[in-house]
């Protein structure tokens, strides 16, 4: 009988993996993700041609060659609402950049900062460019302001501000990505459907693509979509040391099977079947995974044809760390007369952990900062809508060893593209001339909320490019008004700089 969980109640995990394509488990509520509907995971596989000629002019059957499963999810742009504290979706931004960090001590202005250059009193190699500053003086509204370049303790600004801070003004904590050439994480993607429905696995996930969309009055969006090497479905995890199985055919027997995350209970009960059936027995062991059973459904079937046949979940050598409870068997006795013995409960496909969300909210567009220019152009950009574009071109490496066919899946390049939506204004040619003349240009998308007209630490944000170009502009007419459309392409400057950074404060 088929049973259904609402998509309002998916859950969704994601744990950094230490070997790429390895599973990494989740291990504590806050390795959760909030969830939008637009969430999918799908195995994909290629299709093989099989030219076979089998006396017909039918094909032959096809073969599935490389796997190639992918995933998508969106995900509100937002702050963990703890200053310091990386986001929720921290280890997905960090596969996306490639680089994190964060910095754990709050530095403060000392003398002679001006409006483009803030310097510290200590701590200036805490910073880089592409970091960004939570400046908290009122006079500049907790200005949030990108770093340029670090000079020992002085800190050249992307835009300046628009009073010099006074002495012993703090600067936030900033939680940083940065864009890096390799390295790039990969993900373990779990995701429980209906919370307990059934339960999918994209392994060694990398982030192709990353867009942040912000419409004005809308809440602040992004959207990620991922490549990995392998996809799990109803996956059952058999930890080291919880992977023996004792047995009596007449004789104390034990086996032991592959600790791994295998990706069916299906290939479970077929290695378990395998390590019983090469034992030295001489019987002949079935185990099954009864996912369609009208009475057992959801359970494990393990049968023997010899007349002896007890399992020793509690009497055998390994008591305690055998695979009897990952199979759903109680085993504070053994099972015994001969079998089949079938699984006490059924497999739970449910999340094991209560996630434990960030505490923010989602972010709505307005009363945010979009700066556009030189370091002098520090009024707001009055943009209608802001679309940021960070597109990974995942690449195969190709392994005859790998199960998949593929070993891991590689960041080999990156784009990063800006479209900005506005109403012209009035005596505004310097977007053309930009345009034009190919000229470099800065752009910083300040986000988060504000108290009093001060952003809110552990509430806002920062996206800077610090080099770019304008690469297309083009005008529509809006009735009485003239609007404007930009598209920014980033790109890496003649020291091999980085091209966008995005900042939490």
């Amino acid at each position: 009988m088929a049973t259904y969980g609402s998509s309002k109640s998916n859950v969704l995990a994601i744990k950094k993996e230490t070997t790429p394509g390895t599973v990494v488990m989740p291990s504590a509520g806050t390795d959760y993700v909030a969830l939008q509907p637009d969430f999918t995971l799908t195995p994909n596989f290629e299709v093989l041609t099989n030219d076979e000629i089998r006396a017909s002019i039918g094909t032959s059957k096809p073969i599935q060659g490389l796997e190639q499963p992918e995933g998508s999810f969106s995900h509100y742009l937002k702050h963990s609402g703890v200053e310091g504290q990386a986001p929720e979706m921290g280890d997905v931004l960090e596969s996306a950049f490639g680089t994190t960090s964060a910095n754990a001590t709050e530095r403060a202005t000392t003398t002679g900062s001006t409006t483009s250059v803030i310097n510290l009193a200590a701590g200036g190699s805490d910073f880089a460019r592409g970091k960004a500053v939570l400046i908290k003086d009122g006079t500049n509204g907790f200005s949030i302001r990108p770093v340029h370049s670090v000079s020992s303790n002085n800190l050249t600004l992307g835009f300046r501000v628009g009073t010099a801070p006074a002495t012993g003004v703090n600067v936030g904590k900033c939680v940083n990505y940065t864009p890096a050439n390799s390295g790039h994480p990969s993900l373990s993607i779990h995701a429980y459907r209906g919370n307990g429905q059934l339960y999918e696995i994209l392994a060694g996930a990398r982030v192709g693509a990353m867009t942040i969309d912000a419409q004005a009055g809308q809440n602040i969006n992004m959207n990620f979509s991922l490549r990995g090497t392998k996809y799990h479905f109803n996956p059952i995890e058999i930890a080291s040391g919880e992977n023996y199985f004792d047995f009596n055919d007449g004789s104390d027997r034990s086996v032991t099977i592959t600790a791994k995350v295998y990706r069916d209970p299906h290939e479970l009960a077929t290695a378990l079947q395998d390590a019983l059936n090469a034992s030295p027995s001489a019987d002949t062991f079935t185990v099954e995974f009864l996912d369609n059973d009208a009475t057992n459904p959801g359970k494990f079937r393990i049968s023997s044809n010899g007349a002896t046949f007890n399992i020793e979940w509690n009497t055998g050598a390994n008591t305690g760390n055998n695979i009897g409870a990952a199979l759903g068997f109680s085993v504070a006795a053994d099972d015994t007369g001969g079998g089949p013995y079938v699984s006490d409960n059924a497999i739970s496909w449910a999340a094991p952990h209560t996630p434990a969300y960030d505490s923010s909210d989602p972010i709505a567009a307005k009363y945010l900062e979009v700066l556009l220019g030189d370091v002098d152009d520090f009024a707001c950009f009055c943009a209608q809508e802001v679309n940021i574009e960070l597109n990974n071109t995942i690449t195969n490496s190709l392994c005859i060893c790998a199960e998949s066919g593929v070993d891991q899946v590689l960041v080999t390049a990156r784009e990063v593209r800006v479209t900005l939506r506005a109403l012209l204004d009035k005596h505004d040619a310097d977007k053309f001339r930009r345009f034009r003349a190919n000229a470099e240009t800065r752009f910083a998308f300040n986000f988060g909320t504000r108290n009093g007209g001060n952003w809110e630490a552990g509430k806002c944000g920062n996206v800077y490019i610090p080099t770019a170009v304008v690469s297309r502009f083009s005008l529509a007419d809006l009735d009485t008004l003239i609007g404007l459309e930009l598209e920014l392409t980033g790109f890496v400057d003649s020291n091999g700089n980085g091209e966008v950074y995005l900042n939490f404060l």
